[in-house]
């Protein structure tokens, strides 16, 4: 069946303007009310479904049967639900305080006036949050669709993109995957060929440190750790040890938990004397020498050489629902926080800078960060020599001099 003129005037309509039909919103209008009710549904816990409706393309449907669909979605939905074309092609539908199972049902009801016209109705499902059970920092058990308060909302790094319910064996997606960024092509080369260039030229430094590490403390070169990364996924980090071999990770934990729930500056734990340093090992880490193995992950496509910085399991799980959208893009090397601040922010701002980051993502944005990394690893260095010259001046400042000590003897 060929494409008709009414049609293409309905496309028009429905995707640049306000339709006619009444209450549909336009494509950017719908997304923009999507992220609203995902930004409120963070605040208040409330659990929210998006149905997406669209047709078999090979049947020759076109924008006058969305179009009907969209009449009759309008009047079945609440006042509180929003319709709106989701693109060109499909209708979508935010259901306010409903969960999966009852989006289902509510697509049930749908079906019966429009599937004996149109057979080959599409649809599917994604709910927010994710309808899973979490655990959150106090490892109690939470349901989403109990509603739960903000600090109970934390994120499973477990969760796959696609649940199946179990009352009525239909599936579910992650609405988180609608909002992430994909990996651009620019950020793709530049990722690939930058990594594959920095790892040639710094190949003598890599064969330095690594025979450094090898002298000063037995066990391995490289460190190797599990991440979280892109949309929650899980990867091999790579980094030069700088820790000795089978330390505990527990007052790390409990250290991430005081950052995450509090307000106070993410000041590194190994700021003071840590016995678990090997030798100048706290100089590899904060001139960030221990972060270069990372180029390997960038070449895998794991990582970018820009990014949020990718957390750890148990770092992810003590996440609340709005902290999970630094996975909306790809981890990297260095980031807008490490350029902003860094261990003077509290995790809150950190976070903040991540999502900016994922909103605001560009090839000019990139250039900007990596320009400002070296400054900014200088600045970092630099900083505890500069704290221990002034507390040795302090020191000498309140200490008798050598006359007064021989006066006194």
């Amino acid at each position: 069946m060929g494409i008709k003129l009414l049609d293409i005037v309905n496309l028009f309509k429905g995707m640049n303007k306000m339709n006619p039909l009444g209450g549909i919103h336009s494509s950017d209008a719908f997304r923009a009310v999507l992220e609203r009710e995902r930004s409120r549904s963070e605040r208040t816990g409330q659990i929210f479904s998006l149905v997406i409706f669209g047709f078999n393309s090979g049947n020759g449907t076109g924008a006058a049967s969305l179009a009907r669909l969209g009449n009759d979605i309008t009047r079945k939905i609440r006042k509180s639900d929003e319709v709106g074309w989701y693109d060109e092609n499909r209708i979508g539908t935010i259901l306010i305080g409903t969960s999966a199972e009852g989006a289902w049902q509510f697509i049930e009801i749908i079906k019966k006036r429009i599937v004996e016209v149109e057979p080959d109705l599409i649809c599917t499902v994604y709910s927010y949050p994710s309808p899973c059970i979490h655990s959150n920092v106090h490892g109690e058990a939470t349901k989403d669709q109990q509603t739960p308060s903000e600090h109970k909302m934390s994120f499973n790094a477990k969760a796959n993109s696609s649940t199946v319910l179990p009352d009525n064996g239909k599936s579910v997606e992650r609405l988180d995957i609608l909002f992430a960024r994909p990996i651009p092509i620019w950020k793709r080369l530049v990722d690939f060929f930058g990594a594959l260039l920095f790892m040639i030229l710094l190949s003598p430094l890599f064969l330095l440190i690594a025979l450094f590490i090898k002298i000063v403390s037995p066990g391995p070169v490289f460190y190797r750790q599990e991440r979280i990364g892109y949309l929650g996924g899980k990867f091999t980090f790579w980094k030069f040890r700088t820790m000795h071999v089978n330390n505990d990770a527990t007052g790390h934990k409990r250290y991430l938990c005081h950052l995450i729930e509090g307000d106070a500056p993410m000041e590194k734990l190994d700021d003071g004397r840590d016995p678990r340093i090997i030798p100048f090992g706290k100089f590899l880490r904060y001139s960030c020498l221990d972060e270069l193995p990372q180029l390997i992950n960038v070449l895998r496509g794991d990582m970018s050489l820009v990014g949020p910085r990718p957390c750890l399991p148990y770092e992810a799980e003590m996440y609340l629902q709005w902290h999970t959208r630094r996975f909306d893009t790809v981890p990297g090397m260095t980031g807008l926080w490490q350029v902003s601040g860094k261990n003077r922010l509290t995790f809150k701002e950190m976070i903040r800078l991540d999502i900016r980051y994922s909103r605001n993502m560009s090839l000019g944005l990139d250039a900007k960060i990596l320009l400002l990394t070296g400054p900014a690893i200088i600045g970092m260095v630099s900083e505890p020599l500069a704290r221990k010259t002034g507390i040795e001046q302090e020191t000498a400042a309140f200490a008798p001099s050598r006359r007064e000590q021989s006066a006194r003897g």
